[in-house]
């Protein structure tokens, strides 16, 4: 049975401190989420309810190094309207993201930075926050981060992309934007990098201190039980490209033994990933 976890762990990475926090939950159609793979095998890691939907966290992470204080992902936040909450499993659980982080002990006028790997709602929707009805950034002296191409794509979203974003949850941001291409430090000792896949411009996110490393998946990876290299979600934008990024990816993650964080995992949001042959497989930490 699956464990919902809720606790708001701390993890060290050298110098860097990392905090797990949680938004709060979301539930998908579970042929979706684990694409090609049949129903049989999924459901032993992720069971699902009534409706063929698994209850999956939304986990923001508070990064704290020697010199910044960075909030990477956001939640959902106010970004989708109550009355769509009933379709998509949606259970905040009240507190706004800066709130959240004062509860970790930071003054959230002391976040510099914000960074995302992408930009669908479920990831950037507490970018901003309503304030008497209108949108307002949720950390007003941070420098906001993105891809300058997933930008572009999310504030003027095609048919294709407009059930993924929300424009009018983001267009407050403009005036506080560094917008990158590719890979990118976003301050030292956390970086970009580039995979699409899952969006034509998803990037995960490494931290890099004293030789030890991390490493975020945003929804490349959205969860442990996504590890082994064909449980590819079918909300992939490009299948395979998710698999080249993979196939890229995951020798470093191996090799330099990063902990890896997890940002829709309900049971363990930490783990690390090990190679087994020609296969990958991932174990949680804690």
């Amino acid at each position: 049975m699956t464990r919902y976890f809720t606790a708001t762990p701390e993890t060290p990475i050298g110098d860097i401190r990392v905090t797990t926090m949680l938004d709060g939950w979301l539930s998908l159609d579970g042929g979706a989420m684990y694409g090609i793979v049949p129903k049989v095998l999924w459901e032993k890691a992720l069971p699902a309810d009534a409706h063929n939907r698994v209850k999956m966290a939304m986990r923001p992470l508070l990064v704290r190094t020697a010199r910044n204080i960075v909030v990477i992902e956001s939640g959902i936040g106010h970004a989708v309207p109550p009355e769509l909450h009933e379709r998509y499993g949606i259970e905040r659980l009240g507190p706004t993201l800066d709130e959240q982080v004062r509860a970790q002990g930071v003054d959230p006028a002391q976040v510099d930075t914000v960074a995302c790997t992408h930009l669908h709602w479920d990831h950037s929707g507490g970018l901003c926050k309503l304030v008497d009805s209108k949108y307002v950034p949720t950390f007003p002296n941070a420098t906001y981060v993105l891809q300058r191409g997933e930008w572009e794509i999310a504030i003027n979203p095609s048919n294709l992309h407009k059930a993924s974003y929300t424009p009018e949850s983001l267009t407050p941001l403009a005036s506080r934007l560094r917008l990158v291409e590719g890979n990118a430090e976003i301050v030292p000792g956390v970086r970009f990098d580039f995979t699409a896949g899952h969006t034509e411009n998803h990037a995960v996110i490494w931290f890099e201190s004293r030789g030890e490393s991390g490493v975020f998946f945003g929804d490349l990876v959205p969860t442990l039980s996504h590890v082994p290299m064909a449980w590819i979600s079918a909300y992939d934008i490009n299948a395979g490209g998710s698999w080249q990024a993979r196939e890229k990816l995951y020798p470093a993650v191996v090799a330099s033994s990063a902990k890896c964080f997890f940002y829709h995992e309900p049971e363990y949001p930490v783990g690390r990933m090990l190679r087994d042959k020609s296969k990958y497989k991932s174990e949680p930490i804690g």
